[in-house]
């Protein structure tokens, strides 16, 4: 089968094919993440991922490579296989998962406030097993490395290539740079990376989920005017390159990539909280661990409705059953309805078209 990897290093690509256990079908590459191939185990039957990485030398025989082997979490990627490749090169081996990864599900279709709400719950109880029962701090979260079971609906932390031990409660590491937007500020400012600096990307993925301003796609969308022409004028385009990543720098250690303003203002406060809480410019300021995290998480499941926002109408579901909808009519107005028996719903004439007050009717029933 032709596999197209004529991009990838010519040690890896003779390894797969020489691998007398894996019959390998596909190839995706990865850029700074690596290179992966997907194959089938001939003995198992089972479909697998091979992730290669750049690797130090016997990256198999670190303490970070023996602890994640041996960590089996619902919602940490299960490492079947670790192995050093020489001469500088390092392979995961791990199972094949359905769902592709949660920035392809915020690409594709909105999601409720819920929905977000849950699946970051189920990156912290992973990131609580990494943490609390390993000390290890990952480096490199954000939605593509979080992988979506769709046969059990459930969130995994992915991509586990830049995982560090952290040997002290207050220690840190040096940050990993394959993903430069989700740094956190200490890490721009002194290259040091801690446990909270986990705390701060899952608070962007959070944001990323409720609609926050985060123009990955567009990055250019994050500079003033001014600083666009100001980007303009250098036409080295390296140059160009390093003066925009000064620019994107600067926003980070300032703490003011992250604007939880932007979230939807129809969501509770409890939201805006949360994200300003995860990505405070002080790591000290953040939440403390994962399990702080999600306690708060768990209170806005309990206390605030489902808000999903789609096809030009807000709809809003509560765990009692009760369901409203907020739109604008032709002539502009707020209309609020509620439903009252399956595909039927009823205007609500309680409000005077102030879309606060709809709101207000809609969230306390």
């Amino acid at each position: 089968m032709e596999l197209n990897d004529e991009g990838c290093v010519e040690t890896i690509r003779q390894f797969v094919r020489s691998n007398p256990d894996i019959e390998v079908y596909e190839y995706i590459r990865r850029g700074c993440n690596g290179d992966v191939y997907f194959g089938k185990r001939k003995k198992m039957g089972d479909d697998v991922v091979l992730k290669f990485y750049w690797s130090h030398p016997n990256y198999d025989e670190t303490e970070e490579s023996v602890i994640l082997h041996k960590i089996k979490n619902d919602n940490v990627l299960e490492i079947k296989e670790c192995r050093f490749l020489p001469p500088n090169f390092a392979y995961f081996l791990t199972p094949k998962i359905s769902g592709g990864d949660l920035q392809g599900v915020i690409d594709s279709r909105p999601v409720s406030s819920k929905e977000a709400l849950e699946i970051v719950a189920g990156i912290l109880m992973g990131l609580t097993e990494l943490h609390s029962n390993h000390s290890l701090v990952h480096r490199d979260l954000k939605p593509g490395n979080i992988l979506i079971d769709i046969a059990i609906n459930k969130p995994i932390i992915a991509d586990l290539g830049a995982v560090k031990k952290i040997e002290q409660a207050d220690g840190f590491v040096t940050a990993s740079k394959s993903t430069y937007l989700f740094l956190p500020p200490e890490s721009i400012k002194k290259n040091e990376y801690y446990f909270e600096s986990d705390i701060y990307q899952v608070g962007i993925i959070l944001y990323q989920l409720l609609n926050g301003f985060f123009p990955i796609n567009e990055p250019i969308k994050w500079l003033s005017k001014k600083e666009e022409n100001q980007l303009n004028t250098i036409r080295n385009a390296e140059q160009r390159d390093l003066k925009f990543n000064e620019i994107i720098a600067n926003k980070i250690a300032r703490g003011s990539l992250i604007t939880s303003s932007t979230i939807p203002t129809y969501l509770d406060p409890i939201y805006k909280r949360i994200i300003d809480k995860a990505t405070h410019v002080n790591y000290k300021q953040r939440f403390k661990n994962p399990s702080f995290f999600l306690k708060e998480i768990h209170k806005a499941l309990r206390e605030t409705p489902d808000y999903l926002f789609e096809n030009d109408l807000l709809n809003i579901s509560h765990d009692n059953g009760k369901k409203f909808r907020i739109h604008e009519n032709s002539r502009k107005q707020i209309v609020l309805e509620k439903s009252v028996s399956n595909g039927i719903w009823r205007k609500d004439n309680g409000h005077n078209g102030n879309l606060d007050l709809a709101l207000s009717i809609a969230r306390r029933n």
